[in-house]
């Protein structure tokens, strides 16, 4: 697979207000769009971002379930339907900004966004607060069953099935990212990384240049951050954490069953695949903040640590 190197790499691309623009939350970035008129336009680009993060949450858990149906038979795969009864309290229903945007158009929100931008800024950002408030309400449930189904399979089959569970999940649905991520110039890909983790996982980041990385810190991570803080793998969610000692849960007893997917999909695969990690990473665990998400600007100087953690070689790139 091809990957671009960003040529002269170690000279630095982008200062740092740069950086801290990319990092900027989803508030932040509509309150700016308000004071460029841009509200709609903007809306609609980080509605994309919201989409596609909801999106990977309903086709992991799609795939979870084919493939207890594949491994296991038609009864293992029972087990997991009507998933919303493997949640304590169940799933809510979407609300309405919530089921415009990520299910419809997302037109009805932007027309609320825009009828407020006439009332002002204080308008604008309550109306974005309420639909950003149900967008993450969504994803959240979905995050919730995703981990739910990958409790069952942790409870059911141990790490090993966790592990197959998850290399089935990559070829369907990361190895495609992967291919078309890895296809572009580094700083496009940090560009593209800032923006899914501050807008589509609803993380906060920071940004530092390094000679031949860009370090991006998750304090918290919006995905497997909050859901260890929202209290996930404590009474009465219980979700899964990895048995000690398995490259699936980075060979630590504190990763949780939603974050071995960073062991196999971003770091495992990767390298068996590539030869290097997608991108590096190191988790939190169960502290749940912060992460460590690094985009080298040459795949060739990631650092061993980064395969030591799941007991891989480095490999030529």
């Amino acid at each position: 697979m091809g990957r671009a190197p960003l040529i002269g790499y170690t000279v630095a691309v982008f200062t740092q207000a740069e950086l801290d623009h990319l990092c900027r939350t989803p508030r932040q970035r509509m309150l700016d769009a308000y004071r460029a008129g841009d509200v709609v336009r903007t809306f609609h680009a980080m509605a994309v971002l919201i989409r596609d993060i909801t999106a990977l949450y309903a086709r992991w858990s799609a795939v979870t379930v084919l493939w207890l149906h594949e491994r296991h038979g038609l009864d293992a795969a029972a087990c997991a339907m009507p998933p919303h009864e493997l949640l304590p309290f169940g799933a809510p229903a979407l609300g309405r900004f919530a089921r415009d945007v990520l299910v419809d158009s997302g037109n009805a929100a932007a027309d609320a966004l825009d009828a407020a931008a006439k009332a002002g800024e204080a308008a604008v950002l309550s109306c974005w607060n309420d639909i950003h408030a149900e967008c993450y309400s969504a994803e959240t449930v979905r995050r919730d069953t995703l981990t739910a189904l990958l409790t069952l399979v942790n409870n059911a089959y141990g790490a090993d099935g966790l592990d197959d569970c998850l290399r089935y999940a990559t070829d369907l649905i990361w190895v495609p990212r992967m291919q078309a991520d890895l296809a572009q110039l580094p700083d496009v890909r940090l560009r593209s990384w800032a923006e899914k983790m501050a807008v589509g996982h609803n993380g906060g980041i920071s940004i530092v240049e390094e000679p031949s990385r860009w370090v991006l810190t998750l304090d918290p991570c919006g995905s497997c951050g909050r859901q260890v803080l929202d209290g996930r793998f404590a009474p009465p969610w219980n979700f899964g954490v990895v048995a000690d000692g398995h490259a699936v849960g980075f060979l630590r007893s504190d990763i949780t069953v939603y974050q071995a997917h960073l062991a196999i999909a971003h770091t495992l695969v990767p390298i068996e695949r590539t030869g290097a990690p997608w991108p590096a990473m190191r988790c939190a665990g169960l502290v749940g903040r912060p992460c460590e998400l690094v985009i080298y600007k040459s795949s060739s100087d990631t650092d061993a640590r980064y395969f030591e953690q799941v007991g891989a070689n480095v490999r030529a790139v």
